[in-house]
């Protein structure tokens, strides 16, 4: 496997090649805009499919899953008691799940109309399940949380093997918008000492990143669980004790987009994504300001900073907060476009105390 930087110049023009920011809703306890009033979706991340974006919210009386563009549309509320999953859109549709602390209870597809699927046959109500996404037109996907982790398939009713990597633990699979999936498995036990391995599936299981402890030829001392994949690239975050780094894995090749202490101080925690063209990364640059990082094209460079400046139905807001944890929300969406959807608190640009609101921000793909 070759490791490579790539030789080019960043650009840290903020904008280029993205539209300003567009505000598609305000969440606030009172006088939202475009939203009812006390609803939040701190804990989702934006799926977008057809210009419109998908966002599992919450309000008193629980969660449910909303439809953002041309105005602002309830799709289904879940049961007392139950969650929603994060929406994943692919094949052309929506996807998410209903789900309680041990269970998945039900999945729902969103095309045109809302289809509802009740889930009765994934196996014992012991084993601990999450993850239920589509990985063709008329199967899903999901993991089975225990003493022997693996992939499982769901299809008309039946469940049917998938995947056993032989590990101890397989941390959250993420899915691509035709079905692909990778993951991180952890060896042995659980402790940080056990060797780490990224899996990658489209069309076929194959390792494409390891670290020390799994092949002591791999310069990768740590890799995250957080990842991202689309079609035959993954996109993942790993040190090899010269400082994190931001990776495009391809082809058994992998490249190094951003390194923290060189494009900026840090990464966040928060899972990348990419998708059309565009990646998408939080963290923290050398004025130890939260930022919205891009990658594409034009090289890697931040689109939305502690501080900004967004226009609202209230006139023009700052991107801020006195407590920066609670500054932007989850990590970013993307669309096939390239276009990027953030949450993020925002305050009147003069009195940082007063509280306009948590945006659903849009930078569209030019």
């Amino acid at each position: 496997m070759k490791y490579l930087i790539p030789l080019m110049l960043f650009s840290h023009t903020a904008l280029a090649a993205f539209s300003k920011p567009e505000l598609l809703a305000r969440l606030s306890d009172v006088q939202a805009w475009n939203a009812p009033d006390n609803t939040w979706c701190f804990t989702s991340e934006p799926a977008i499919l057809k210009d419109q974006v998908y966002l599992s919210c919450f309000d008193i009386d629980g969660y449910f899953m909303a439809q953002i563009g041309n105005g602002f549309k309830m799709i289904t509320r879940a049961e007392s008691g139950h969650m929603l999953s994060l929406p994943q859109a692919s094949f052309g549709k929506v996807s998410f799940y209903e789900y309680n602390e041990m269970d998945i209870i039900r999945s729902y597809e969103l095309t045109g109309a809302l289809r509802k699927i009740e889930l009765n046959t994934l196996g014992p109500r012991s084993e601990s399940k999450d993850s239920f996404y589509p990985i063709s037109s008329d199967s899903w996907f999901f993991r089975v949380k225990g003493d022997a982790p693996e992939m499982m398939i769901w299809r008309n009713g039946e469940v049917t093997p998938f995947f056993n990597p032989g590990a101890a633990y397989i941390y959250t699979p993420q899915v691509g918008p035709r079905g692909e999936i990778a993951f991180k498995t952890r060896d042995i036990n659980y402790n940080e000492n056990s060797p780490d391995r990224l899996w990658q599936f489209n069309g076929s299981w194959k390792v494409v990143l390891e670290d020390k402890e799994a092949n002591a030829n791999s310069p990768w001392k740590t890799i995250r669980h957080q990842l991202a994949i689309d079609g035959n690239k993954v996109v993942a975050l790993a040190d090899d004790g010269n400082g994190e780094a931001l990776l495009l894995i391809e082809n058994g090749r992998v490249n190094v987009l951003a390194r923290a202490g060189r494009e900026l101080s840090r990464f966040d925690y928060f899972t990348p994504k990419m998708r059309g063209g565009t990646i998408a990364v939080r963290g923290e640059d050398f004025q130890k300001r939260k930022v919205l990082y891009v990658y594409d094209q034009q090289g890697f460079r931040p689109l939305l900073t502690q501080g900004d400046i967004v226009h609202t139905d209230k006139g023009p807001a700052r991107v801020h907060y006195k407590d920066q944890n609670a500054l932007f929300y989850g990590s970013p969406g993307i669309d096939e476009q390239g276009s990027v959807v953030q949450q993020a608190t925002l305050t009147d640009p003069d009195f940082p105390s007063t509280l306009i609101g948590v945006g659903i921000i849009k930078f569209r793909k030019e």
